[in-house]
């Protein structure tokens, strides 16, 4: 009788001790952490957003690994700067792909995200966005493999533009400050579809919408672009440009007097961005936030979410880029865990109409389009005489399922334009 190779001996070992556990054998038979690709722009103007990211992932890592990892197994982070590029992008992806990392994270920039999905689907991955507000990975662009924990771009977008027709009825002059990319061009089609929508529904009246100001993106000159604006006749203003862009932006405004030109500044998504880098300068506005760690104290989750990340990075205010990191690890974990695998499609199953517990509390992942129900959340700034050189005045809180459009994969979505 042959001799038995010892290899095929601990194979069929390790085959059977999966059997009889009920796991399926690729858990079993891996060994060392669990690897988790983070995928973010760490340089460049968006670093700024890619870092709370990164300190987010960090944070959810550290709880997970506490509590015993992810089926017993210790969880890694494989972290990459795309550099809000989606060619440095891919080429993380691949990468990462090639090593047999198979789970993402990451990925604020629209582009980004969009030029991730074909690769994802191609190579048998899985992209969980933290921030990208293009409405297409959930729509004509579908990708069984792109996942959107956080809320949606045209949750978030409808809300701002239901809130404005509600608190601002006679404000119906509209323009908009808008980057000259896919997130830029999305966010404000979405808000103007909703102006022409609110506008006549709530406040009786039609607004008038005015052509936006495209601005360039990743510059260090917006004069040309706030010049434009100036010549305008607008009362209310939607602002679309984000991260170090934003903060450029603003700053340069200033010595125009642009943003006091309008009676309101409605800002698409920079939380406290903007604020931190004008501090008593900062015109009041509204902006949207993905998290708002003073409305969600009492959550468990959140307060010891706060907790971590201040011991981590001493900043006790996390923002929602942060929150959204943290949110998708915990995805992860509860899918792996329902899946007793981290193979791609069991995953992606049991991703798909997931509920799980985050720190604005419990959200929802839709099964037909990858996106996530939550609420939204929305604060007013103005500048103030404290440390922080801003407050918020004013919070509200949307529930997501009242704005956000039905699921369409594979569909385009039809907007109103003025």
């Amino acid at each position: 009788m042959p001799a038995i190779p010892r290899r095929s001996v601990l194979k069929a070992s390790a085959l059977a001790a999966a059997a009889a556990t009920g796991l399926p054998g690729l858990v079993r038979a891996q060994s060392g952490p669990l690897k988790i690709g983070l995928i973010t722009p760490l340089s460049g103007p968006q670093e700024f957003i890619g870092s709370y990211v990164k300190n987010g992932a960090d944070v959810a890592i550290e709880q997970i690994n506490k509590a015993g990892g992810i089926l017993g197994r210790q969880v890694a982070l494989e972290i990459r700067d795309d550099k809000a590029n989606p060619a440095a992008a891919l080429a993380a992806a691949r990468e990462l792909l090639g090593a047999g990392v198979n789970l993402h994270t990451g990925g604020i920039s629209s582009a980004v995200v969009l030029a991730l999905g074909p690769v994802m689907q191609q190579e048998k991955g899985v992209f969980m966005t933290c921030g990208a507000g293009t409405e297409k990975m959930n729509h004509e662009n579908y990708s069984p493999n792109l996942f959107r924990p956080g809320d949606a771009p045209d949750a978030r977008t409808r809300a701002q533009a239901k809130l404005m027709a509600q608190k601002y009825p006679d404000i119906t002059r509209w323009t908009g400050l808008v980057p000259d990319h896919e997130y830029g061009r999305t966010t404000w089609s979405i808000f103007v579809d909703a102006l022409l929508e609110f506008y006549p529904a709530i406040a009786g009246k039609k607004p008038t919408v005015l052509e936006p100001i495209l601005m360039p993106y990743g510059v260090s000159d917006y004069r040309n672009s706030i010049t434009q604006a100036l010549r305008q006749q607008a009362d209310g203003v939607f602002n679309c440009t984000y991260g170090g862009d934003a903060i450029t932006m603003f700053q340069q405004a200033r010595g125009f007097n642009l943003m006091g030109r309008y009676k309101v500044i409605c800002d698409a998504a920079n939380e406290f961005l903007v604020a931190r880098g004008l501090k008593q300068q900062l015109p009041p506005m509204w902006t949207g936030m993905h998290y708002y760690a003073e409305a969600n104290k009492g959550n468990a989750l959140s307060d010891r979410f706060v907790a971590d990340y201040a011991a981590k990075t001493r900043d006790s205010e996390p923002l929602g880029w942060a929150a959204e990191a943290h949110a998708s690890l915990y995805a992860y974990k509860q899918a792996i865990e329902k899946a007793r695998s981290t193979d791609t499609e069991a995953v992606i199953a049991a991703l798909k109409g997931l509920t799980w517990d985050t720190v604005t509390g419990p959200r929802t992942m839709r099964a037909e389009d990858n996106q996530a129900i939550k609420d939204v959340e929305l604060v007013y700034l103005e500048p103030a005489s404290t440390d922080k050189g801003y407050k918020v005045s004013q919070y509200v809180k949307v529930d997501g399922k009242t704005v956000i459009f039905p699921p369409t994969p594979g569909k385009k979505l039809t907007l109103r334009t003025a």
